[in-house]
């Protein structure tokens, strides 16, 4: 395997290529690796006990009484950072704003009922429902759409 490491005003922030004939389980490893090293992870906490987690399994984050949580599938981790660090590092991971206090995972939704006055009833594929406030409608249909 060939190494090449490049410095060059052109790139802002770092990129990786990498360059194969084809596809084998080698090259395969070697991407997912190279992908799990980038991702965005976020630290959440029960109690005493922290986790790392990807953003695929998370499917809201949401405040409430001054705190911060995430709610994946299957549990809810309370965490450190303020919701728009959060909505800042998750950007380019399609969360989407969907009031002040909540963001929600597009790829987590399962259902959309616009027969709200004005707002969105959103089921999560976990089975949790919330509410997308009338100032983001337009920018949740933008998104989907």
């Amino acid at each position: 395997m060939k190494v090449i490491y490049e410095i060059l005003e052109k790139y802002t922030e770092p990129e990786v290529h990498l360059c194969v004939r084809e596809r084998n389980r080698e090259t395969e490893e070697l991407f997912r690796a190279i992908e799990q090293l980038t991702e965005t992870r976020i630290v959440g906490y029960r109690g005493q006990v922290s986790e790392l987690l990807s953003p695929g399994r998370i499917v809201r984050i949401y405040a409430e009484s001054k705190k911060v949580f995430v709610r994946t599938e299957e549990e809810c981790f309370e965490v450190k950072d303020r919701l728009y660090v959060l909505e800042e590092q998750l950007k380019e991971q399609k969360f989407v704003r969907i009031s002040n206090s909540e963001l929600v995972n597009v790829q987590q939704i399962a259902q959309l009922d616009m027969s709200y006055a004005g707002t969105i009833r959103m089921q999560m594929r976990n089975g949790d429902v919330t509410f997308v406030s009338r100032r983001y409608v337009k920018k949740i249909k933008d998104v989907l759409c």
